[in-house]
């Protein structure tokens, strides 16, 4: 039976991405991992997709179980209308993390399990509904981090295993609501959110001045994907290329270092 359709729903509620998006006058429906079957036959005019697992050591030790988990909300998204769907997904379905692009080929090489069952689920999203936007994420921080270099500088979690020399892209996620609205008035259906990369020696020295790392790290990780709307999120493009990030290393480390301040305040 079709019920009336609610306004706005949000997928992923509890989730680090999901309850930095949440507020009470933006949804009127919220799932998560143990409630989202009920969202089966509803209808909504807006659903916000957060709620696909962000742990890639995970879903790469265990491609199967990570796969199982995004078929299951497959099956119950398959029973569900929405005039606009808009779904956060990650850098990590690019399999070439230098250059790569909204316009890059994601099949053109391999990619691990994580990048690919991603990636599967944004084409699966992308052909079921009608109206569609793709809001790919790099690392994140912001309220509630759990995971991730920046979580682990700030917990002295790990030091030995940081590579001073690799370079990350980060992204302050309480933005995202605006990102999420500008991809939306816009009508883009896919926009890589990447900001420009920042070694990680660099955000030691800023913001973690003395913090010994790297004793025993593996190789360094670089990433360099790129936006072709860097302009509309306030970045710039690089005239050749057309491509660019939304904020300057500058920027991203401001709000790093601003971030940090708080933790340590107690205030995030």
């Amino acid at each position: 039976m079709e019920t009336d359709p609610m306004t706005s729903a949000l997928i992923g509620h509890t989730g680090f991405v999901g309850s930095n998006l949440d507020r009470p006058d933006r949804f009127q429906a919220r799932f998560n991992s143990q409630n989202f079957r009920e969202m089966a036959g509803q209808r909504f005019e807006q659903l916000v997709c957060a709620g696909i697992s962000a742990v890639k050591w995970q879903a790469n030790r265990d491609p199967e179980a990570d796969r199982a988990r995004i078929a299951a909300l497959e099956a119950v998204l398959a029973t569900v209308e929405a005039d606009r769907v808009i779904l956060i997904s990650t850098v990590d379905v690019h399999p070439d993390l230098t250059g790569a692009d909204e316009a890059s080929d994601c099949h053109a090489a391999d990619n691990h399990a994580y990048g690919r069952h991603r990636l599967a689920f944004e084409e699966f999203v992308r052909n079921r509904f009608p109206t569609v936007h793709i809001l790919r994420l790099p690392g994140l921080f912001g309220p509630g981090l759990k995971k991730n270099v920046i979580f682990d500088l700030l917990h002295d979690n790990g030091l030995d295993a940081i590579n001073p020399a690799s370079a990350f892209q980060w992204y302050d996620v309480g933005r995202l609501w605006n990102d999420l609205g500008i991809a939306v008035e816009h009508g883009l259906p896919l926009v890589n959110l990447m900001t420009e990369p920042v070694e990680t020696s660099t955000i030691v020295e800023r913001v973690f001045p003395g913090t010994a790392i790297g004793a025993k790290a593996g190789p360094a990780v670089r990433y360099d994907v790129r936006t072709r709307h860097a302009a509309l999120f306030g970045g710039s493009a690089d005239g050749e290329s057309g491509t660019g990030h939304i904020a300057t290393a500058a920027q991203v480390l401001d709000a790093i270092g601003a971030y940090v301040a708080s933790v340590r305040a107690g205030k995030a």
